[in-house]
């Protein structure tokens, strides 16, 4: 059996291990940005959002920075369930993380756009990482489902 030395095991391990940090970080930080909303947090997703934001809603449409924090104080949202994540790395300061949510609210009309799929991209500048885009996708299977 061969011996493998430490310093080769550890270069070997090291992009996996990075990888796992960062799709943690990012995890971490869309999970504060999903309890900032929770919590009607303006103040909170201002500092996760970069400046330049985009989204692309469930319903196609498109929103900004201003109108995404602006927005928060009235949200009817009461919980936001995020599960099922994958990374996908870009470079060194940007990523995409998907997941899937469910979005819980006290409008009952809400139907189809509860179990949503999403696409964050994140970058990082001198303060962190920042979410630049997000697209929000209603799950096929859910189409018909209403309250």
């Amino acid at each position: 059996m061969k011996k493998i030395h430490l310093p080769i095991l550890i270069l070997l391990l090291a992009p996996a291990f990075a990888q796992t940090n960062l799709q943690q970080t990012l995890i971490d930080a869309q999970q504060a940005a999903a309890n900032a909303e929770i919590k009607k947090d303006a103040a909170s997703l201002n500092q996760l959002v970069a400046e330049g934001f985009g989204e692309v809603d469930p319903n196609g449409d498109t929103t900004d920075r201003e109108d995404y924090i602006k927005g928060v104080p009235d949200s009817d949202i009461t919980n936001i369930l995020l599960y099922n994540f994958k990374l996908i790395p870009l470079n060194d300061t940007a990523a995409v993380l998907t997941y899937d949510r469910v979005i819980l609210r006290t409008k009952r009309d809400f139907g189809g756009r509860r179990y949503q799929h999403v696409s964050s991209t994140w970058v990082k500048d001198s303060s962190g990482w920042k979410l630049k885009f997000q697209q929000i996708t209603p799950n096929q299977w859910s189409a018909n489902d209403f309250d």
